[in-house]
């Protein structure tokens, strides 16, 4: 070979990509990441309804059937049931949302992201509106029913540890949604 069909190789060579994205892969890669979302928030749904459900059986049967409860007990009730309507209708809500996507790589990414936006802002409500309500009704509760202090104080340690969890949990969920928007900004973005 001479210089010339080396040089014309070379150039050749060098007004292609390094690397080359497989559609293929990167569609399962995608599709994973959005049934990992999908799993995550329907455990969080569920959850959410159950504890809802069984706090207010729990609050009812101790507080009304066995005793007389006191106003922070009805509140209590109240709280924990829209909860439980709360997470009932964001699970419908979210379910009749999926079927508006693309199936394709960027419509399941965008399924994904969506997915995964929609757990970042469940989390976020329980973190800073409904765990801190549910804690200090609950106090005030405790604290009226004439129980000992220490079940305060447990109480107290115990809205500690969970609210030191969803913190974390919360955090996780952002770095995903920060993860799947990278990626679907790098999709998206021009070629140079």
């Amino acid at each position: 070979m001479k210089f010339n069909d080396l040089q014309k190789i070379w150039d050749s060579q060098n007004n292609k990509p390094m690397y080359v994205i497989r559609e293929e892969v990167l569609h399962q890669k995608v599709l994973a990441k959005a049934r990992k979302a999908g799993r995550t928030a329907n455990t969080t749904e569920w959850i959410l309804i159950l504890t809802g459900l069984i706090a207010a059986g729990i609050l009812v049967y101790f507080d009304f059937i066995k005793d007389e409860g006191n106003t922070f007990s009805f509140i209590s009730v109240v709280l924990f049931s829209l909860i439980t309507v709360y997470g009932l209708i964001n699970r419908i809500l979210r379910k009749n949302k999926t079927e508006n996507f693309d199936r394709s790589v960027l419509g399941d990414l965008e399924h994904a992201l969506s997915i995964s936006e929609y757990q970042v802002s469940l989390s976020k409500g329980m973190l800073y509106g409904f765990w801190p309500a549910v804690f200090f009704i609950s106090l005030l509760s405790l604290i009226m029913s004439d129980k000992p202090i220490w079940y305060s104080i447990i109480f107290g340690l115990l809205f500690i540890g969970v609210s030191f969890l969803s913190r974390w949990e919360h955090r996780c969920y952002v770095r995903r949604r920060n993860e799947l928007a990278t990626l679907k900004k790098k999709l998206t973005e021009e070629p140079i």
